[in-house]
């Protein structure tokens, strides 16, 4: 017990300053309320998981001001699933149409596939960012996305119908289900969509349009950031390589200390690996002595961004 007393203290002092800290844990407790009043029946208790399911999604704006379609994102998978399930669990049993059911697991495995493509965005993103020397390890990230969000939201919507139906098997066995399902769902949604600013440290864009709270609101609801990102993605897709004029490639090297992959550019026609100079950020060869651009003296030696430990292109494996 001891031991515990300064964890909580820990814990106690970054809610109390942490901005970014409390807001995810006023994001859960209002979908959690939102959780309890779905429980109930009549217009007030539907109103209430109404109300509060939206202040958390504003809430989540708050906290995702630059990756705020994430949360848009997994809504719509979230709505996907819950229809697929109704389809395949419930009205395909109580019409008997198997073709209801099918077209039910339809959309329950385009939802998979969202998540997937889910994960390969965030990647693809964390992959640009290590080409400018920032690498942001993605751990069990993915895993999450599927078993933490995906496969829950299942479960979730499964023993939600079978207690509401209340016709098959035990209702509160479903009601437990449900209720533990759609926690992992609301921790999981608030890992995944706040994990990019989490662990990126690089902004989504260079500054966000001072536009007010509702311009913004609505620049990320129609998705707007997604295509300014994808955009800028096809701008950078084909990188010139200075020196010859051919186009650069990326190449994957891992840092021999802590086995960290980082992204560098690589000229066929050259053979040069290449970098920004920190100075005028244009593209120049690693093993230059001087930025053929600015003539500021550069350094063969490549730093870790995750141990910070220095080492020539060479070392790099």
């Amino acid at each position: 017990m001891a031991g515990l007393y300064p964890i909580l203290g820990r814990y106690m002092t970054r809610l109390k300053f942490d901005r970014r800290y409390q807001l995810k844990w006023s994001i859960a407790f209002f979908f959690i309320l939102s959780l309890l009043f779905s429980l109930g029946d009549g217009i007030l208790f539907s109103f209430g998981w109404f109300a509060l399911g939206l202040m958390g999604v504003l809430l989540s704006y708050r906290l995702l001001e630059r990756y705020f379609f994430l949360a848009i994102w997994l809504g719509l998978e979230y709505i996907m699933i819950f229809w697929g399930s109704m389809l395949a669990f419930r009205f395909a049993e109580s019409w008997g149409n198997w073709f209801i059911q099918i077209f039910g697991y339809t959309i329950l495995v385009a939802a998979f596939i969202g998540c997937l493509f889910l994960i390969l965005f965030i990647k693809d993103r964390r992959d640009l960012i290590a080409l400018e020397g920032e690498y942001a390890p993605i751990g069990l990230w993915s895993t999450l996305v599927i078993f933490g969000f995906y496969m829950p939201s299942i479960f979730s919507m499964a023993g939600f119908i079978r207690w509401a139906d209340g016709a098959i098997g035990n209702p509160t066995v479903y009601l437990v289900l449900y209720l533990c399902a759609e926690l992992i769902v609301i921790t999981s949604f608030i890992l995944i969509t706040s994990f990019p600013e989490d662990r990126f440290r690089v902004p989504y864009l260079d500054s966000l349009p001072d536009e007010g709270f509702l311009k913004n609101f609505i620049r990320n609801l129609t998705f707007r950031e997604f295509k300014e990102y994808m955009n800028s993605k096809s701008e950078t897709a084909d990188v010139i390589c200075p020196q010859c004029g051919e186009t650069l490639h990326k190449e994957m090297r891992k840092c021999p200390t802590c086995d960290a992959p980082r992204y560098f550019y690589w000229c066929d026609t050259s053979e040069d690996f290449f970098v920004r100079c920190p100075n005028c950020q244009n593209l120049t060869p690693i093993g230059s002595q001087r930025c053929i651009h600015c003539d500021v003296r550069m350094s063969n030696r490549i730093r870790c961004s995750k141990c910070k430990d220095v080492h020539t292109i060479i070392e790099w494996v």
